[in-house]
């Protein structure tokens, strides 16, 4: 089976088992730890826009550098998934050779474009006359690279190859002026510049802080935050503060263990 096989096939498996039929992902790092228990952080990188999955003592995590290019962060997302699906994982941020194209690295890519954009969803929807506009609408929609979207379209007989060719040179900042929603496309650049904790483990990390287990500047550090006092000023306002063991009857056990040394370190230092 060739490295496209494997991956379309994977991606399909995976939106039937979750579900998702043809419909867009919106919120893809939720959507990935809700289905696989796989914590999605989002963190500051020397590598923009590169990604790793690491098995971890008693966890999983999946980490993405933080990128002003939304759609290609979500297409990392998409391949670190596919590397999860196919079961090939352990890949660090600063190991480099990005380049190298091993079938593991070619089926992700594929399983990343299915996943995000799959074909079935270009037979339910109408083209327009105008192909940059259909390109731009699929962009928009299915956040996904003009790239992405034009591979698709060729590969379903919709665009030639010199349209594939055309479409490939555009950026998404480029769609987004020319078809009206830069906006919506600024919003995106400031959600995926913004470093991101696994859901999960800020959870269990702010109940330890509440339990006097972890320390305000820690817990600020795990949700990015630039200055501790003012994040400990805000945890004090919303009534999140250290409970004294006289409070409480009994101090809570979290049900998937408390924060690791490994998480720790691959959340505070990528």
């Amino acid at each position: 089976m060739s490295n496209e096989s494997i991956g379309k096939r994977a991606a399909e498996h995976c939106r039937n088992e979750w579900g998702l039929g043809v419909s867009p992902v919106s919120n893809l790092p939720k959507l990935i730890e809700e289905n696989t228990g796989v914590g999605v952080a989002l963190i500051r990188s020397k590598a923009p826009g590169h990604g790793m999955t690491m098995r971890l003592s008693r966890h999983t995590i999946m980490a993405a550098a933080c990128t002003e290019h939304p759609m290609r962060l979500r297409s990392t997302l998409a391949h670190e998934l596919g590397h999860f699906r196919l079961g090939s994982v352990n890949r660090r941020l600063n190991e480099g050779n990005w380049n190298d194209r091993s079938p593991e690295e070619i089926q992700a890519d594929v399983f990343a474009r299915h996943f995000l954009l799959p074909l079935r969803a270009l037979q339910d929807t109408a083209s327009s006359g105008d192909p940059g506009h259909y390109v731009s609408h699929l962009v928009q929609t299915f956040g996904v690279s003009p790239a992405i979207a034009a591979i698709q379209l060729k590969e379903a007989g919709v665009i030639d190859d010199d349209a594939c060719a055309k479409f490939m040179q555009r950026t998404t900042k480029s769609m987004a002026l020319q078809y009206g929603w830069l906006s919506e496309y600024r919003t995106l650049v400031i959600g995926s510049s913004t470093p991101r904790a696994p859901q999960a483990l800020m959870t269990r990390a702010t109940e330890a802080y509440r339990w006097r287990q972890l320390s305000y500047p820690a817990l600020a550090r795990l949700q990015s935050e630039e200055s501790a006092p003012r994040f400990a000023a805000l945890l004090s306002k919303q009534g999140i503060t250290p409970i004294d063991d006289d409070e409480a009857p009994a101090r809570p056990v979290p049900k998937n263990g408390g924060l690791t040394a490994e998480e720790l370190h691959v959340l505070m230092n990528g």
